[in-house]
């Protein structure tokens, strides 16, 4: 389905997408129209005092009060420079010593997935809620005994290195107490799904035949039986067979989610992933309609977060240069809407999730041909382009350069995101082009006990000498992989330290403020922002996140149990009291 704002296209140029859109809105907050110019002199609409300001800007480091007015920063300084801001109507709030940044911005973070795929959408099958697989089975008996017959079964958020058994759900498991009811789950890391004997049939996934014929992404046991659990691009075998989200469902969803990130005090975030490629992704989550969800949101006034959308054309697996160049070309960019509220940034696609290149080819030398292709079709439309990927970062860098040498582009902003290895020698490359690294702080805490040793060890999330180095460091939680609790990320790029306890690469550790950064005027650097968000600073966006302690004489290791008590976005108190 198409939306009056997302309309076919073959002539329109996206030439310089990301930047337009950043100097429109900048213009727009700075450039004396709206409320910021009708409240131009007078008392400021809040007022913080006695507290300890984190500003992210270089010209004034610390604070200990800020004054907010008509939507924008008023005023950043001492007490006593505040108390001229104060006036009849002005609320004030007493820090009493707590620390007080820049609102949040996640540059990695699924919305609508995160969303719909809990309760009532359906079954929360993460860590807390399922320890076993005999507990997913529990819980998928229980949800067949209130289910219709024939009805599908959802959930997601297993992850196999964290159940009692150290392995996959697979479809005998399911078969046994749901034999009628085709089930669906979907594991924490969105690579993986696990179903069942009903769906398979559905979705036409039979036993290998006298040919040897296998469908791609689908496991079979040693006799030829598909076992149930599909990898990558196998699962739109049957994601593509879930019957669709509504439209109404996903705004309903994404309100509920922004509700959620409010409270953990992030304004902006980046939904990395919304396109035709994404109808067979996140549980069916991620597709067209979850962008026109979100455009709906913003054209009507009610979307209360800064929201960078990437256009996704392809799917986990078996992308081609073909298929990113005919997505582009019937995709336009959303009109009618406030490109500080909404606006699609930039282009994902997928390299690889820790093995071979995942694009077209029959070998890795041709998939990495065809991956450069694909990049150089997104840049040379306009777009940002993200790339995922996490061994083959090399490869993607190759791409990124190519395409700039060949359709150069000043300040283009592109991404490597996840990126577990890095050889510190490609860091001086990723600098030079100002490229960006997004690595996920919460997810490498969880895998540091597997981190290789030797060589490649060494270039296991070089996040230190990444900054060191002038690469962008981009901070995100990947939610749903992770819960969008920004603190567990700052601890973990402060620390090194693994969910198992262990440090891996203590020298690669980052101070607090360049943590905090990577959340920060990092994300509104991937924005093209950061001449009005991501920091304190007089004349900026008052988005802002007021914590429970104060960050600066909190230990590192024990900052993930930080509260939030107030989120303001847009000057206005949206969270806490």
């Amino acid at each position: 389905m198409t939306s009056p704002g997302i309309r076919p296209s073959t002539t329109m140029s996206r030439r310089g997408v990301g930047r337009l859109l950043g100097a429109a809105a900048a213009a727009s907050l700075l450039g004396g129209t709206g409320r910021a110019a009708a409240s131009e002199s007078g008392a400021a609409d809040l007022v913080f005092h006695n507290g300890d300001v984190i500003t992210m800007d270089p010209r004034r480091p610390r604070a200990t009060a800020v004054a907010v007015r008509a939507g924008r920063i008023a005023y950043v300084g001492s007490d006593s420079g505040a108390r001229a801001f104060a006036g009849r109507g002005t609320e004030t709030v007493d820090l009493r010593g707590r620390t007080l940044t820049p609102g949040i911005n996640d540059t990695h973070l699924h919305a609508a997935v995160y969303r719909l795929n809990l309760p009532p959408y359906a079954l929360d099958l993460g860590p807390a809620a399922a320890k076993s697989v005999a507990d997913i089975v529990a819980a998928v008996a229980a949800e067949a005994g209130r289910t219709p017959a024939g009805e599908w079964i959802r959930g997601a958020g297993w992850n196999p290195g964290r159940l009692a058994e150290n392995r996959e759900p697979n479809r005998d498991d399911l078969d046994r107490v749901s034999p009628d009811h085709p089930v669906f789950l979907q594991d924490s890391g969105y690579h993986v799904s696990a179903v069942n004997s009903r769906a398979l049939e559905i979705a036409g996934i039979t036993d290998v035949g006298p040919n040897g014929t296998r469908k791609p992404g689908v496991d079979y046991d040693a006799n030829g039986r598909p076992t149930g659990v599909l990898r990558y691009g196998g699962q739109a075998l049957v994601q593509l067979l879930l019957p669709p989200r509504t439209r109404e469902q996903r705004k309903q969803a994404i309100q509920d989610a922004l509700t959620r990130l409010r409270a953990e005090g992030i304004t902006s975030f980046t939904d990395p992933g919304l396109g035709p490629g994404g109808d067979g992704l996140g549980g069916g989550t991620q597709g067209i309609e979850t962008l026109n969800a979100y455009v709906d949101l913003a054209r009507a006034g009610t979307l209360d977060a800064r929201v960078s959308a990437l256009f996704l054309p392809c799917s986990q697996s078996g992308g081609s240069a073909a298929a990113v160049d005919k997505a582009l070309r019937e995709f336009t960019p959303p009109t009618g809407v406030d490109p500080r509220r909404f606006a699609v940034r930039g282009v994902k696609l997928f390299s690889d999730s820790g093995g071979d290149l995942l694009v077209a080819g029959n070998t890795n030398e041709e998939r990495a041909a065809e991956l450069a292709e694909m990049v150089r079709i997104a840049h040379a439309a306009g777009y940002q382009v993200g790339v995922h990927c996490y061994r083959w970062v090399p490869t993607v860098v190759d791409a990124f350069t190519a395409a700039l040498r060949r359709h150069p582009r000043a300040d283009a902003r592109h991404i490597a995101m996840h990126g577990a290895f890095v050889p510190e020698s490609l860091l001086p490359t990723m600098a030079r082009y100002r490229i960006g690294l997004g690595p996920q702080a919460q997810s490498w805490a969880n895998a540091i006990h597997r981190a290789a040793q030797g060589p490649a060890g060494d270039s296991f999330l070089p996040w230190r000498s990444a900054v060191d180095a002038g690469v962008p460091l981009l901070g995100s939680s990947d939610a749903p992989v992770n819960a969008p609790n920004w603190r567990a990320g700052i601890q973990a790029l402060m620390t090194r330290r693994g969910a198992c306890g262990d440090v891996h690469g203590p020298e690669q550790r980052l101070t607090l403020e360049q943590a905090l950064a990577a959340y920060t005027t990092a994300g509104a650097w991937q924005d093209f922002a950061e001449s009005w968000k991501g920091s304190v600073s007089v004349g900026k966006v008052a988005d802002l996140c007021v914590l429970g302690g104060n960050l600066r004489t909190t230990s590192p290791d024990e900052i993930t149990g930080v509260p939030v008590d107030m989120t303001v976005f847009d000057g206005r108190i949206v969270h806490g009291a």
